[in-house]
């Protein structure tokens, strides 16, 4: 018996009963290739992990020349039918219900939308044209055939968005819609096109074909009305009589707003489109509403279900991080769980720029349908370096029947996770550690803290195999991609030059005013910043770029960022050291050239680059009987994927000992 009230009741979804309310939201795991062994694996794993309600995403409705071919399968097309087909089986024989998202993303390269005089919001920074009513028709007819052909492959149902930002917002939305004729104006007419095509749907599939709709409740990001039209358009679905659930979402247009659409670690409250999906509540009472944003724990999603906020709740990122999520938190097993940390680099940010689509803390994406095999031959392996990297390395190896030790030089592992957890809002890295610990233990791995390698200690343990993993530390010289050259005075004594580690790991005393100089356009300066200026301290953030953590960008943390440390922190983009001094730090304009000074100035805390930490790997070349290097110390990052890459090179690296 379940210690939950609600969340894994059975629930009836039409006339279709489903076994829990936990909805795997449709979230596109590009790179797995269509119906492929990997493709469908993702979805099996899933399924057998717990989720009751699991979605199929960004299934194109129609041709779509910007999307690179295979990331998404083809709805319209009976050729990828075959895809839908293997998934639903794989998912349905675990007791889950499967539904395709069908995504309208702009047809060809005569493309057009609703209406010219708004800019298009995705994919592309472009104005199309205005559709004519035949497209407009033909659009409709063309979401009719996807989710005809979805039934027909054994999808239990067809969902597409009208919200985020994507595809039919154009008509719905106000901001995107100004068209004068049927489909544009009015409520009912910007809504005519969506109300076709459900009408269309229902005849043309069985009676119990489950439609939904996922609807942008509030779009008052851009400027819209918000939640009253939101409230309009979910009371007009709902009495079509038509649909079987709608999804809520609220805020996140993309790319303007993608920090509410994919909320990261900074937005720490749990559940953040569930305000929107309150209110539709109250006006939609005969179909389910779902919704989330962000759900990290069983029993906050079974209260928001219990205090009337929604009937289901959706989930994504819990459920790839951590397959069995749902079961785990059903069966009591909140500590196995390994936890979405919400930095959206190894899911969402890979897919802006075109790499395949995995998970930071779980490297086994693509992996699921393949059974871990066991080591032909035991090997006594030494992980040297307890970050990510090793860690995984080590978990892997001893995964596989290796005799594993792993030495580390702090009292504490986690490398350089555990420094970034120290920074305001990125506290639920360490759960990266606390995990990979936990499992490290169960696996009797020899974990040696406080204890430093050397290439004659490593030499003298008799191991078949080295793997080191020391990872990269900051520069102290200030040398960076933007400045090749040592800045002057790096080398100033009595502790006035420091670099991340001494302030979060060695806990150096810092004075009143200090600059922080950030060349990494990522996370860690302005962090470093915010949470020296929470302890009082007057603190200037320079950095050479525009803006802070340049490099995170297309997942909007940039933004979050931005409004948390302007009213914290004086910040000095386009700029440079010039000299380090004794009293004051010489700022110089990147483009003006032009000189300043911040006087008075106690400390200046570099963050530049990270050298690996290479020597001992060099130092054991050939003296060894297997030797690898991986993680920074293979190649050190800076940014964004540094702990994606570490703990994938973990893995791969435990694979193959």
């Amino acid at each position: 018996m379940t210690h939950y009230q609600h969340l894994f009741n059975p629930m009836k979804i039409g006339n279709t009963e489903v076994k829990n309310r936990v909805f795997m939201s449709p979230h596109g795991m590009v790179g797995l290739g269509i119906g492929t062994e990997q493709q469908v694996g993702y979805f099996e794993a899933r399924a057998k992990g717990g989720c009751g309600l699991m979605g199929i995403a960004s299934c194109q409705v129609q041709p779509a020349p910007l999307v690179p071919p295979g990331w998404f399968i083809r709805a319209y097309s009976r050729d990828d039918l075959h895809a839908i087909e293997k998934i639903a089986k794989a998912t349905q024989k675990w007791g889950a219900k499967t539904f395709v998202q069908g995504v309208w993303m702009q047809a060809d390269y005569n493309q057009a939308v609703a209406s010219g005089i708004a800019p298009h919001t995705v994919l592309s920074d472009t104005q199309p044209r205005s559709m004519t009513v035949g497209e407009i028709q033909q659009l409709a007819h063309d979401h009719v055939v996807s989710a005809m052909h979805a039934e027909e492959a054994g999808a239990d149902g067809f969902e597409f968005p009208i919200g985020g930002g994507a595809g039919m917002q154009s008509f719905t939305s106000p901001l995107y819609n100004k068209r004068t004729d049927q489909y544009g104006g009015s409520l009912e007419n910007r809504m005519r096109v969506i109300v076709e095509i459900i009408d269309g749907i229902r005849a043309n599939t069985r009676p119990g074909f489950l439609v939904g709709i996922a609807l942008n409740a509030d779009d008052t990001t851009l400027g819209g009305e918000g939640m009253s039209e939101g409230v309009a358009m979910a009371k007009l679905l709902e009495g079509t009589g038509k649909v079987d659930w709608l999804r809520i979402t609220a805020r996140g247009q993309k790319p303007q707003m993608t920090q509410y659409h994919y909320p990261s670690s900074y937005m720490a409250t749990e559940g953040t489109h569930l305000y929107a999906s309150a209110e539709i509540k109250k006006a939609v009472t005969s179909i389910p509403v779902v919704s989330g944003g962000r759900i990290m724990t069983g029993e906050f999603a079974d209260q928001a279900i219990a205090d009337g906020k929604c009937d289901m709740v959706f989930v994504a990122r819990a459920v790839i991080a951590d397959p069995e999520w749902p079961n785990k938190i059903r069966d009591r097993q909140q500590t196995e769980i390994r936890a979405c940390i919400g930095d959206l680099e190894g899911c969402f940010l890979r897919s802006c720029i075109g790499h395949p689509v995995g998970c930071t803390v779980n490297p086994n994406i693509s992996h699921e349908h393949e059974a871990l095999v066991p080591a032909a031959t035991k090997k006594k392996v030494v992980v040297v370096g307890g970050g990510p990297a090793g860690m995984q390395a080590a978990m892997v190896a001893a995964e596989r029947g290796h005799d594993v030790t792993l030495i580390e030089k702090y009292d504490e592992l986690g490398g350089h996770v555990r420094l970034q957890a120290k920074l305001p809002g990125l506290e639920d890295r360490s759960d990266i550690v606390r995990w990979l610990s936990l499992q490290i233990k169960k696996l009797n791995v020899n974990v040696q803290l406080n204890t430093t390698a050397s290439a004659e200690s490593l030499a003298a343990m008799g191991a078949d195999a080295i793997v080191i993993a020391a990872g990269a530390t900051y520069s102290r010289t200030g040398i960076s991609k933007n400045q090749l050259t040592e800045i002057p005075g790096h080398d100033l004594g009595h502790g006035h030059v420091l670099t991340p580690e001494d302030i979060l790991l060695d806990h150096a005393r810092v004075g009143n005013k200090v600059v922080v100089y950030d060349n990494t356009a990522y996370e860690v300066g302005p962090g470093i910043a915010e949470l020296l200026a929470d302890q009082g301290k007057e603190v200037f953030l320079v950095t050479i770029d525009s803006g802070m953590a340049m490099s995170v960008t297309e997942i909007g943390i940039n933004k979050v960022l931005t409004a948390r440390l302007l009213p914290k922190v004086k910040f000095i983009n386009h700029t440079k050291i010039k000299e380090i001094a004794v009293g004051k730090t010489v700022l110089q304009n990147y483009y003006t050239k032009e000189i300043t000074e911040i006087a008075d100035v106690d400390n200046v805390v570099l963050v530049t680059s990270k050298p690996p930490a290479e020597q001992l790997y060099h130092a054991l070349l050939d003296k060894v009987p297997e030797l690898h290097l991986i993680g920074d110390a293979r190649e050190a990052k800076w940014s964004v994927f540094a702990t994606d890459e570490a703990i994938k090179d973990g893995r791969r690296i435990g694979m193959m000992l």
